[in-house]
């Protein structure tokens, strides 16, 4: 297969300290690329230093909702100039709105967000964008910014038909994890049947979400290979044809890989 893992956290204390074994099982199961996401000022540093560890290791930069609390400009900036010099940052994000687990004030995180927009718009760099019961706040912004030109994905998308589609007429990508296999994932599962070839990406979320029938294990970027079999069967395709879609795909958005 020709798998590219478009959301993983490498960064994370699961699976920092492993990255050789990582790497390798990675690539015995056709993993070509991985795009390691930092989420704070802690993992942004991290995420640049593992850089050096493989040249199949990409990232993107931002400060996740959960971390919008501390937000400052002063981060946001070193963001900016990172990105501006360097090739194998590739986006921003984890960026986003989280109406679930509240870790930080919402007005803090609509902060956060729009000046990450902001700077993904500057620099002509894709968003990878977490959403979680927050849909409308999301799509109203990401609807203004996709209008002037921004490009993006909604990572790990669990939402329904509806929100799919007005994401998608937003010229979003949407990526699907592990969780898209999960028993009782039946609309998800819906949703991953009718996004159109050009705009589906697949994630492992790594070290979170792993795909039946790993699931409840550690996560990593090689288990990508069971949830693109799983989507392929549901969308009646090839499994390597439609690992080397989702890989084009993955390419075209972040095209800084290619």
């Amino acid at each position: 297969m020709h798998l590219i893992d478009t959301h993983c956290h490498l960064v994370s204390d699961k699976l920092k300290n492993s990255l050789p074994e990582i790497i390798q099982r990675a690539e015995q199961a056709g993993v070509k690329k991985i795009i390691n996401i930092a989420y704070d000022p802690n993992t942004i540093q991290l995420a640049q230093e593992q850089l050096h560890f493989s040249n199949i290791i990409f990232t993107t930069l931002g400060i996740q909702p959960h971390d919008a609390a501390t937000f400052s400009i002063a981060e946001a900036e070193k963001v900016r100039n990172i990105a501006k010099q360097n090739n194998r940052v590739v986006g921003i994000g984890e960026i986003g709105l989280d109406g679930h687990y509240k870790l930080s004030p919402m007005d803090k995180q609509i902060e956060c967000f729009e000046y990450f927009l902001e700077i993904a718009l500057d620099l002509k760099l894709p968003v990878v964008v977490h959403v979680r019961e927050t849909f409308e706040d999301v799509y109203s912004r990401l609807k203004h910014y996709t209008a002037k030109g921004l490009t993006g994905v909604i990572h790990c998308f669990t939402g329904t038909l509806s929100e799919a589609k007005k994401f998608l007429d937003c010229n979003l990508y949407l990526s699907f994890s592990g969780i898209v296999t999960f028993k009782h994932a039946l609309e998800l599962q819906n949703v991953a049947k009718i996004v159109p070839n050009d705009r589906i990406l697949i994630e492992t979320d790594s070290p979170y979400l792993a795909p039946v029938p790993l699931r409840g294990k550690i996560n990593e970027p090689a288990n990508i290979a069971h949830t693109c079999e799983f989507i392929a069967n549901l969308r009646n395709m090839d499994a390597v044809q439609f690992s080397k879609l989702t890989a084009n795909n993955a390419e075209s958005l972040f095209f800084r890989m290619r």
